[in-house]
């Protein structure tokens, strides 16, 4: 082929390389990518699943704390026996309009540590920048406690949103991974724990509205006394008083004159001073192994409403601290037998364009080889024949031009036996004959030819049969591969001292080797390779050298292994040795 041909098939081939690479780039970086969205997407689907059971969790204790604080008689002296320490709340106490503070506690009240705490409380009140005393301090406090909660929200306004979501995306894989759809849901759960909470505490408070009458002489001395009795109680509700955690409810009392029957109101604030840092290891307790890095902080105010991550039963915002862990992508199993699939594709298709070139080299190689080898039997038949028809041969030279034709036809006669034998073993299509015989019933009968192709050259044969082995073998295909070693010997080693060629037989354990050597000038051993293709004499190396098309050794080789054997090229002392190694 032409260098500009060549260079053309493989530019072509290597765009078309660089496409395909390009394109399953461009896949697998598709590919990855997709995977990756697919890794975070599930990660944070788990992550806002894991936050929703934590905040579950949490408001659940939660809500048990505040039932248990709600649970308590609004009578704290006759509840005080009742009281369980706990290390949440630091001290309960009740605050009435124009009454000293009331403080209870299970341990005794003259616990230093106890007072201690009163102190600190009393102090923390009193630092309150708000005007007003104790009792309006905390009934604004309550007051607000009750507005914030009542701002949480109830109603599950999404809940159509979330299902035209599901609707959409019927997957449940794709619902996971739907930031909206989660966000819709963590606000419906935010929902669904504050109507949780609400229940729970409802139910409590409503067994405290029959609570127990209280008589008490007036403070003012008065002969008659008051009868004083629980009217109302409401729910305890979380609020911040600077940096102080309370649970504050009001309780409206009825009292009654028994003498004149003078029939009044009273509103006290009710509470407890909660541990905040005791409170939050208790709720955070509850998400160790959901997530163990979570820290709570506070919130108050429309913050807490409106923030999924805030508990509902108190002011504390979730910081999970877990961030969505930057995933790795590599090549999983099916990128890699596509790479490898692609690889071998190309792979196979350079070698197979590589060989398709070689090979429309070699035709043209052999083409030219053919149609020199048969110009020259051509034009000697051509001007033979020509001569002896006009009469210009003289009778004494005819015999001598009559054999030149018959070698030639000889000749021409070999060279179209190889090409059609090699075509038949390409196609599959070639028949043996196989038989047992002896190795001298194999080897005489080929001495008269092979000495009478040699002796054309003006060589003699030496064969020495030392073997009586009994083989099983085409007895045609070996004499076509002794033939064509001959014919090599007879053209290469036509002037070789001495003008011998030796055929000589060794035995091994499963082989008989037939050596077949000259002292011609040998083949080099870089050239050892080569001669054993098919065709691989050009035109050039045709006409330079002796006559030939480069096929008898390749088809040999080939003959050879049909056979079960071999056809090699060995080391000799001088001139070529070839070895046909048949199995015993």
């Amino acid at each position: 082929m032409k260098i500009s041909r060549s260079l053309l098939v493989w530019a072509t081939l290597a765009l078309c390389g660089v496409l395909v690479l390009g394109a399953m780039s461009w896949l697998t970086r598709s590919v990855l990518a997709a995977e990756k969205e697919r890794a975070e997407a599930e990660s944070r689907a788990d992550l806002e699943e894991r936050t929703r059971l934590a905040l579950w969790r949490m408001d659940a204790r939660g809500a048990a704390l505040m039932l248990r604080e709600n649970g308590h008689s609004a009578d704290l002296t006759t509840e005080q026996a009742a009281h369980e320490p706990t290390a949440e709340v630091q001290l309960h106490f009740e605050v009435r309009k124009n009454h000293p503070a009331t403080f209870s506690e299970l341990r005794d009240i003259s616990d230093p540590v106890i007072q201690s705490r009163i102190q600190r409380l009393q102090a923390v009140l009193a630092a309150n920048p708000l005007p007003g005393d104790e009792w309006t301090l905390l009934n604004e406090a309550a007051l607000k406690g009750e507005t914030s909660w009542q701002a949480v929200p109830q109603d599950a306004t999404l809940e159509n949103k979330s299902n035209s979501i599901q609707r959409q995306l019927k997957s449940v894989e794709e619902l996971r991974k739907d930031q909206t759809y989660q966000s819709n849901i963590a606000t419906n759960e935010s929902v669904q724990r504050a109507k949780a909470v609400t229940a729970t505490l409802d139910n409590a408070v409503s067994k405290l509205d029959s609570a127990p009458a209280k008589t008490e002489a007036k403070e003012r001395g008065e002969p008659f006394t008051v009868s004083r009795r629980v009217a109302q109680v409401s729910q305890m509700r979380p609020i911040w008083l600077g940096d102080e955690l309370f649970l504050l409810r009001q309780v409206t009392w009825s009292l009654a004159a028994t003498r004149d029957a003078v029939v009044a109101r009273e509103i006290s604030v009710q509470g407890a001073w909660l541990d905040v840092t005791a409170l939050r290891e208790t709720l955070l307790r509850e998400t160790a192994d959901l997530l163990p890095a979570a820290t709570l902080h506070r919130v108050e105010g429309k913050q807490a409403a409106q923030d999924s991550l805030s508990l509902v039963s108190f002011p504390f915002h979730l910081q999970r601290n877990e961030a969505i862990t930057a995933v790795r992508t590599t090549l999983n199993g099916p990128l890699r037998v596509g790479w490898a699939a692609v690889g071998l594709a190309l792979l196979t298709t350079s070698l197979l364009v590589h060989g398709v070139m070689r090979l429309s080299e070699r035709r043209a190689s052999f083409v030219s080889a053919v149609t020199h080898e048969l110009r020259t039997p051509l034009t000697t038949f051509r001007l033979y024949s020509d001569m002896l028809e006009a009469g210009a041969v003289k009778p004494e030279k005819r015999g001598d031009y009559l054999r030149i034709l018959s070698r030639e036809a000889d000749r021409l006669s070999h060279l179209v036996e190889n090409v059609l034998s090699f075509s038949q073993i390409e196609r599959g299509s070639a028949r043996s004959a196989v038989r047992e015989t002896s190795v001298s019933g194999l080897l005489e009968p080929l001495r008269e030819r092979l000495a009478g192709r040699l002796a054309t050259a003006g060589l003699t044969l030496e064969l020495t049969i030392t073997s009586d082995l009994t083989v099983r073998v085409d007895a045609a295909a070996v004499e076509h591969i002794l033939f064509n070693l001959i014919d090599n010997a007879a053209k290469y080693a036509s002037a070789s001292l001495p003008p011998v060629v030796e055929i000589r037989l060794l035995t091994q354990a499963r082989y008989l080797e037939i050596y077949v050597s000259d002292h011609g000038p040998g083949i080099p051993v870089s050239e050892r390779r080569r001669i054993f293709r098919a065709f691989h004499k050009s035109a050039r190396e045709a006409a330079e050298s002796r006559p030939g098309v480069g096929l008898g050794l390749a088809l040999s080789r080939r003959l050879a292994k049909s056979l079960g054997g071999g056809l090699s090229c060995v080391d000799a002392p001088q001139g070529a040795c070839f070895v046909l190694r048949l199995p015993v």
